[in-house]
Protein backbone atom coordinates (compact mmCIF):
# COMPACT_ATOMS: atom_id res chain seq x y z
CA UNK A 1 0.00 0.00 0.00
CA UNK A 2 0.60 3.66 -0.33
CA UNK A 3 2.16 5.28 2.78
CA UNK A 4 1.71 8.96 4.01
CA UNK A 5 4.40 11.07 3.90
CA UNK A 6 5.00 15.10 5.11
CA UNK A 7 2.79 16.51 1.99
CA UNK A 8 -0.04 13.87 2.40
CA UNK A 9 -3.46 15.92 3.11
CA UNK A 10 -4.26 14.61 7.15
CA UNK A 11 -7.77 14.61 6.61
CA UNK A 12 -7.68 12.63 3.37
CA UNK A 13 -5.78 9.91 5.63
CA UNK A 14 -8.58 10.47 7.67
CA UNK A 15 -10.92 9.88 5.56
CA UNK A 16 -9.75 6.83 3.91
CA UNK A 17 -8.92 5.02 7.22
CA UNK A 18 -10.89 5.97 9.98
CA UNK A 19 -9.16 3.60 12.07
CA UNK A 20 -6.50 6.26 12.87
CA UNK A 21 -8.57 8.48 14.70
CA UNK A 22 -7.97 7.40 18.08
CA UNK A 23 -4.00 7.27 16.85
CA UNK A 24 -3.93 10.96 16.02
CA UNK A 25 -5.75 11.84 18.79
CA UNK A 26 -2.96 10.01 21.28
CA UNK A 27 -0.56 11.79 18.78
CA UNK A 28 -1.64 15.40 19.95
CA UNK A 29 -4.14 16.11 16.91
CA UNK A 30 -7.62 16.17 17.79
CA UNK A 31 -10.47 16.43 14.70
CA UNK A 32 -11.01 19.11 12.77
CA UNK A 33 -7.52 19.12 11.27
CA UNK A 34 -8.53 21.29 8.16
CA UNK A 35 -7.04 21.30 4.81
CA UNK A 36 -3.37 21.15 5.60
CA UNK A 37 -0.52 18.48 4.86
CA UNK A 38 0.34 15.83 7.72
CA UNK A 39 3.61 17.82 7.76
CA UNK A 40 1.73 21.91 8.25
CA UNK A 41 -0.53 19.78 10.47
CA UNK A 42 1.99 18.32 12.79
CA UNK A 43 4.42 21.62 13.21
CA UNK A 44 1.08 23.47 14.25
CA UNK A 45 0.34 20.82 17.19
CA UNK A 46 3.99 20.79 17.88
CA UNK A 47 4.36 17.07 17.15
CA UNK A 48 7.28 15.93 15.64
CA UNK A 49 6.00 14.52 11.58
CA UNK A 50 8.33 12.02 11.24
CA UNK A 51 7.41 9.89 14.46
CA UNK A 52 3.78 10.74 13.60
CA UNK A 53 4.55 8.89 10.24
CA UNK A 54 6.11 6.50 11.28
CA UNK A 55 3.40 5.46 13.70
CA UNK A 56 0.54 6.10 11.41
CA UNK A 57 2.60 3.57 8.65
CA UNK A 58 3.57 1.34 10.48
CA UNK A 59 -0.07 0.89 12.45
CA UNK A 60 -1.96 1.44 8.59
CA UNK A 61 0.49 -1.23 6.83
CA UNK A 62 1.92 -4.30 8.77
CA UNK A 63 5.08 -5.00 6.42
CA UNK A 64 5.85 -1.09 6.69
CA UNK A 65 9.05 -0.43 8.85
CA UNK A 66 10.40 2.98 9.08
CA UNK A 67 13.70 3.60 7.42
CA UNK A 68 15.45 4.58 10.75
CA UNK A 69 13.37 3.35 13.70
CA UNK A 70 16.28 4.58 16.32
CA UNK A 71 16.40 7.92 15.32
CA UNK A 72 12.62 8.32 14.87
CA UNK A 73 11.37 6.20 17.42
CA UNK A 74 13.39 7.48 20.60
CA UNK A 75 12.66 5.53 23.95
CA UNK A 76 10.66 8.63 25.60
CA UNK A 77 8.47 9.08 22.39
CA UNK A 78 7.72 5.55 21.97
CA UNK A 79 6.89 5.49 25.48
CA UNK A 80 5.26 8.27 25.46
CA UNK A 81 3.02 6.75 22.93
CA UNK A 82 2.16 3.26 24.68
CA UNK A 83 1.81 4.90 27.41
CA UNK A 84 -1.49 7.18 26.56
CA UNK A 85 -3.01 3.89 24.50
CA UNK A 86 -2.84 1.76 27.18
CA UNK A 87 -5.07 4.67 29.08
CA UNK A 88 -7.37 5.17 26.22
CA UNK A 89 -8.11 1.09 26.60
CA UNK A 90 -8.70 1.46 29.88
CA UNK A 91 -10.58 4.93 30.00
CA UNK A 92 -12.26 4.30 26.83
CA UNK A 93 -12.12 1.11 24.63
CA UNK A 94 -12.68 -0.52 27.47
CA UNK A 95 -15.52 0.95 29.75
CA UNK A 96 -17.17 0.94 26.24
CA UNK A 97 -17.57 -2.41 25.22
CA UNK A 98 -18.75 -2.68 29.11
CA UNK A 99 -21.44 -0.61 28.55
CA UNK A 100 -22.83 -2.07 25.31
CA UNK A 101 -23.07 -5.38 26.45
CA UNK A 102 -24.66 -4.62 29.85
CA UNK A 103 -27.25 -3.06 27.54
CA UNK A 104 -27.29 -5.78 25.33
CA UNK A 105 -27.75 -8.05 28.02
CA UNK A 106 -30.90 -6.05 29.15
CA UNK A 107 -32.48 -5.61 26.34
CA UNK A 108 -32.22 -9.33 25.27
CA UNK A 109 -33.63 -13.14 26.21
CA UNK A 110 -31.81 -15.62 28.11
CA UNK A 111 -31.73 -18.40 25.76
CA UNK A 112 -28.53 -16.99 23.84
CA UNK A 113 -25.48 -17.88 25.32
CA UNK A 114 -24.67 -14.07 26.05
CA UNK A 115 -24.51 -14.55 29.42
CA UNK A 116 -21.29 -17.04 28.98
CA UNK A 117 -19.84 -14.10 26.56
CA UNK A 118 -20.14 -11.37 29.24
CA UNK A 119 -18.47 -13.50 31.58
CA UNK A 120 -15.71 -14.46 28.99
CA UNK A 121 -15.50 -10.77 28.31
CA UNK A 122 -15.18 -9.92 32.46
CA UNK A 123 -12.51 -12.70 32.86
CA UNK A 124 -10.61 -10.99 29.69
CA UNK A 125 -10.90 -7.50 31.10
CA UNK A 126 -9.65 -8.20 34.17
CA UNK A 127 -6.17 -9.68 32.22
CA UNK A 128 -6.38 -7.29 30.23
CA UNK A 129 -6.66 -4.45 32.80
CA UNK A 130 -3.75 -6.16 34.76
CA UNK A 131 -1.30 -6.01 31.42
CA UNK A 132 -2.06 -2.61 31.03
CA UNK A 133 -1.52 -1.46 34.79
CA UNK A 134 1.81 -3.64 34.58
CA UNK A 135 3.05 -1.65 31.68
CA UNK A 136 1.99 1.70 33.23
CA UNK A 137 3.14 1.17 36.94
CA UNK A 138 5.85 -0.81 36.44
CA UNK A 139 7.62 -1.22 33.01
CA UNK A 140 7.55 2.01 31.54
CA UNK A 141 8.54 3.77 34.43
CA UNK A 142 11.63 1.27 34.95
CA UNK A 143 12.79 2.03 31.50
CA UNK A 144 12.58 5.72 32.17
CA UNK A 145 14.76 5.28 34.48
CA UNK A 146 17.40 3.04 32.68
CA UNK A 147 16.18 -0.03 33.63
CA UNK A 148 14.53 -3.16 32.21
CA UNK A 149 12.31 -5.29 34.10
CA UNK A 150 13.43 -8.99 34.45
CA UNK A 151 10.23 -10.14 33.70
CA UNK A 152 9.81 -8.33 30.92
CA UNK A 153 9.35 -10.84 28.57
CA UNK A 154 5.87 -12.17 30.41
CA UNK A 155 4.84 -9.06 29.20
CA UNK A 156 5.09 -9.38 25.77
CA UNK A 157 3.53 -12.80 25.82
CA UNK A 158 0.50 -11.31 27.64
CA UNK A 159 -0.46 -8.80 25.61
CA UNK A 160 0.00 -11.69 23.13
CA UNK A 161 -2.61 -13.40 24.64
CA UNK A 162 -4.92 -10.84 25.15
CA UNK A 163 -4.83 -9.97 21.06
CA UNK A 164 -6.10 -13.86 20.87
CA UNK A 165 -8.45 -13.81 23.71
CA UNK A 166 -9.86 -10.30 21.89
CA UNK A 167 -10.36 -12.47 18.70
CA UNK A 168 -11.89 -15.52 20.28
CA UNK A 169 -14.16 -12.86 21.75
CA UNK A 170 -15.28 -12.17 18.38
CA UNK A 171 -15.34 -15.83 17.10
CA UNK A 172 -17.89 -16.69 20.03
CA UNK A 173 -20.03 -13.76 18.68
CA UNK A 174 -20.30 -15.38 15.09
CA UNK A 175 -20.63 -18.73 16.11
CA UNK A 176 -22.06 -19.52 19.27
CA UNK A 177 -24.98 -16.63 19.83
CA UNK A 178 -28.56 -18.06 19.72
CA UNK A 179 -32.26 -17.53 20.06
CA UNK A 180 -33.41 -13.75 21.33
CA UNK A 181 -30.67 -10.27 21.38
CA UNK A 182 -30.96 -6.79 20.31
CA UNK A 183 -29.31 -6.94 17.03
CA UNK A 184 -28.61 -3.19 17.01
CA UNK A 185 -26.92 -3.60 20.47
CA UNK A 186 -25.24 -6.74 19.59
CA UNK A 187 -23.36 -4.96 16.46
CA UNK A 188 -22.52 -2.24 19.12
CA UNK A 189 -20.56 -4.85 21.29
CA UNK A 190 -19.22 -6.43 17.98
CA UNK A 191 -17.93 -3.03 16.16
CA UNK A 192 -16.22 -2.03 19.88
CA UNK A 193 -14.60 -5.26 20.39
CA UNK A 194 -13.51 -5.33 16.89
CA UNK A 195 -12.16 -2.02 16.67
CA UNK A 196 -9.81 -2.39 20.20
CA UNK A 197 -8.50 -6.11 18.64
CA UNK A 198 -7.83 -3.76 14.98
CA UNK A 199 -5.71 -1.06 17.22
CA UNK A 200 -4.24 -4.13 19.54
CA UNK A 201 -2.99 -5.86 17.15
CA UNK A 202 -1.71 -3.11 15.25
CA UNK A 203 -0.15 -1.64 18.33
CA UNK A 204 1.73 -4.76 19.47
CA UNK A 205 3.56 -4.24 16.32
CA UNK A 206 5.19 -1.55 17.38
CA UNK A 207 5.99 -2.86 20.84
CA UNK A 208 7.43 -5.84 19.27
CA UNK A 209 9.18 -3.95 16.60
CA UNK A 210 10.31 -0.71 18.24
CA UNK A 211 10.42 -0.98 21.66
CA UNK A 212 11.42 -4.92 22.33
CA UNK A 213 14.54 -3.78 20.04
CA UNK A 214 15.13 -0.82 22.50
CA UNK A 215 14.55 -3.12 25.74
CA UNK A 216 17.26 -5.78 24.40
CA UNK A 217 19.94 -3.11 23.77
CA UNK A 218 19.44 -1.61 27.14
CA UNK A 219 19.73 -5.31 28.48
CA UNK A 220 22.98 -5.60 26.77
CA UNK A 221 24.59 -2.16 27.22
Amino acid sequence: MAHYNRDSKLSEAVMANPQIIPVINRLGISLGVGDGSIGSTCVQAHVDPDFFLSVINTFLDEDYFPANPRGTFTLSKTIDYLRKTSEFYLRVQLPNIDRHFSSLLSRSGEDNNLALLRGFFDDMRQQFSDCMRYDLEVLFPALVSGNVPEDFRLSLSGHAEMEAKLHDLLYFFVVHLRGDYDSNLCMAVVSAVFSLEKDYSQNNRIRNRILLPIMEEMIGK
